[in-house]
């Protein structure tokens, strides 16, 4: 990918998701308690599951981001299931 690709791709995210100071600020906010989970591989999950909601609160109807939160937490637990 060339830096204008790139360029191009963040301008039609931010059309989406908004300013990535704001989608990464609702991310940090909303991350503050992650660290209290004990097991770094759910912890990721988590993270990523924020990740889409906060795009989500940007915009709600992107049904990608709804998508993406399922697969997050299908992986989330086929983890935890092979930890069991």
């Amino acid at each position: 990918m060339r830096l204008t690709d790139t360029k191009d791709l963040t301008v039609e995210r931010g059309a989406v998701y908004g300013h990535p100071k704001v989608d990464f600020a609702r991310v940090t906010g909303m991350a503050k308690f992650l660290d209290d989970c004990p097991n770094p591989v759910a912890r990721h999950a988590l993270y990523m599951v924020l990740v889409k909601v906060a795009r989500l609160i940007e915009s709600p109807g992107h049904k990608d981001s709804w998508d993406d939160i399922q697969g997050y937490a299908r992986c989330g637990k086929m983890v935890m299931d092979l930890e069991e």
